[in-house]
């Protein structure tokens, strides 16, 4: 929903049924468990979109807000938990103060752990990359591999093609080394020149979306378009990805 974020943020249901009609099939919601369960689930069904998961800040799966969160995803029907941020520039439970192995490490630990509890509740456990995952490497481990060689299979991989490579590696290194674990693919148009600003597809596009949407390289749970273009108006964003998108699962 990152894509459309501010439009859903203002008519959540208009938002929807738009997306709809642009082809689209399932939503990951973006945001606090806060939106009213009703309104949401009327938007899913006349719009005809699937809930996928819902970006769950790490601080409602702690011990304080943990009920209140499963009993939220159970009302709307979230089947995952996707934890959007670990450390990084916005300091998701660590500062760079405290950046180190061991507070990766420990974070392993805890994921497994919320993800045993989730899994008791009927709903599974996914962690979503951004750029310092990749840039970050302890004995010569980067900390994305740090943190899937350390957690359990049970928890999807939520991997985002752009964060990658704006990371600096190789979105097929990843596809190879995890091609047999549980993965939500984040489709995110990345440029080497424009950034953040292209379109799925587009000549600046730096994501080899042919080898990446090949399924003898990888079969995913879902294909999530995540674009953070700031210059095309979302509903404009939303339709080239779409288009673009298309052209390479039709080849």
């Amino acid at each position: 929903m990152y894509t459309v974020h501010q439009s859903a943020e203002q008519d959540l249901y208009g938002t929807f049924c738009r997306l709809g009609e642009l082809g689209y099939k399932g939503i990951e919601f973006y945001g606090e468990p806060e939106v009213d369960p009703a309104l949401l689930k009327r938007s899913l069904a006349d719009s005809g979109l699937t809930l996928t998961g819902w970006h769950m800040e790490w601080r409602n799966l702690q011990e304080d807000r943990f009920a209140k969160s499963v009993k939220y995803m159970q009302t709307v029907g979230c089947p995952v938990a996707v934890i959007p941020c670990l450390g990084g520039k916005w300091q998701v439970a660590h500062g760079p103060e405290q950046e180190c192995r061991g507070i990766w490490l420990r974070y392993t630990e805890q994921i497994n752990h919320i993800c045993e509890k989730l899994k008791r509740e009927g709903i599974r456990t996914g962690y979503h990359n951004h750029e310092h995952e990749f840039m970050l490497s302890y004995e010569g481990k980067k900390v994305f591999d740090l943190l899937f060689d350390g957690l359990s299979e049970e928890v999807i991989i939520e991997f985002d093609s752009g964060n990658c490579i704006e990371g600096g590696d190789d979105p097929l290194r990843i596809l190879n080394k995890y091609k047999d674990r549980d993965m939500l693919l984040h489709l995110k148009p990345y440029s080497y020149t424009a950034g953040f600003n292209t379109v799925l597809g587009a000549a600046e596009d730096a994501n080899d979306w042919e080898a990446i949407l090949n399924p003898a390289n990888k079969e995913y749970l879902w294909l999530l378009v995540e674009s953070e273009n700031e210059v095309l108006p979302e509903f404009e964003n939303a339709k080239r990805c779409m288009e673009g998108l298309k052209r390479f699962c039709s080849r």
